[in-house]
């Protein structure tokens, strides 16, 4: 029971470990991706800010356009750093966890992995939830508590200990003599003050208390797999729809530099509708981010039954 439990309780470890490792993979790849549009919406606010001031010189705009362009030029500065803290910190701790020596010792792909079909919940579910290393370690568990409380109650049954010896006894002569002695041990346990009694009482609630939570676990289990099937869901709802604003911010800035290129629209106007259109994309990029993580995450609730990372 304990190499059992041990071995189920390694494979547990390892869907842990690559979840972790997966999960600081492609939030390091998607915070490198990011930075670019943490870039160029800082140049773009940057020029945003220098047209602001020439119009406010002219009496074109307010004080408080100047003041918020600025603000918004500082937030994207902010977070233009901190999706570089964020990409260094990400390979530092991809290379500990791959035992590398040195972070420039790793080059990480830039493109995420692609979104995996979504696996089907009577497969995971289903019979494969059976053989799910977290129920199968309890059934160590609950193997291992069975062998104990047998162990205790066989120790109420009284033993029976046989010792015998044999001498043999010679002067070197013509005589000599052989003596055997012998011993039954009778051991009852009456006088214990009910000590062992009350310790395989113990050992068979802990038995009926393991084999219980083992039903515990198998809702832990099927919740946290449905849990992550909703959320992957929810997503994938917020990705449709989003990708349809990103496609119509796309329009909409294609049209403006058209009319910019004719005369027509002023060039804040093209700045806004291609920070629009940056704003839009990162979200979308953040979503799917999630969902691959959320995959990932699936994949570790499933005990490793169903794989999507190799």
């Amino acid at each position: 029971a304990r190499r059992r439990n041990l071995a189920w309780t390694f494979q547990l470890r390892r869907e842990e470990v690559v979840d972790r490792i997966t999960d600081a993979y492609i939030t390091t790849v998607s915070a490198i991706n990011r930075a670019g549009y943490a870039e160029r919406r800082v140049r773009l606010l940057d020029l945003l800010v220098g047209i602001t001031q020439e119009q406010q010189r002219q009496g074109l705009t307010l004080p408080i356009d100047l003041k918020l362009a600025r603000g918004q030029l500082s937030g994207a500065r902010s977070l233009a750093k901190i999706l570089k803290e964020q990409s260094v910190a990400g390979s530092i701790e991809l290379s500990r966890a791959l035992g590398m020596e040195s972070p420039q010792d790793l080059h990480l792909s830039s493109e995420l992995p692609e979104t995996p079909i979504p696996p089907s919940a009577q497969a995971l579910l289903g019979t494969s939830l059976n053989q799910h290393p977290s129920l199968q370690v309890q059934r160590a568990v609950i193997d291992q508590a069975k062998a104990d409380y047998k162990l205790e109650r066989y120790r109420l049954y009284p033993s029976v200990n046989l010792d015998g010896s044999a001498l043999h006894i010679d002067d070197f002569g013509s005589s000599g003599a052989e003596v055997y002695a012998g011993a039954v041990t009778v051991n009852i346990p009456i006088f214990d003050f009910g000590a062992q009694i009350a310790t395989t009482r113990a050992k068979l609630l802990k038995y009926k208390a393991e084999r219980a939570r083992l039903l515990s676990i198998s809702d832990d289990v099927t919740f946290e797999v449905v849990k992550t099937y909703q959320e992957i869901y929810v997503l994938s709802q917020n990705i449709l729809s989003l990708q349809e604003e990103v496609s119509k911010a796309d329009r909409d800035l294609q049209v403006t530099n058209s009319q910019q290129q004719q005369g027509i629209a002023p060039p804040l106007t093209a700045i806004e509708k291609e920070l629009r259109l940056i704003a839009k994309k990162d979200d979308l990029d953040g979503i799917e981010v999630r969902r691959l993580i959320l995959y990932s995450a699936l994949q570790k609730a499933a005990g490793g039954s169903w794989q999507w990372t190799k």
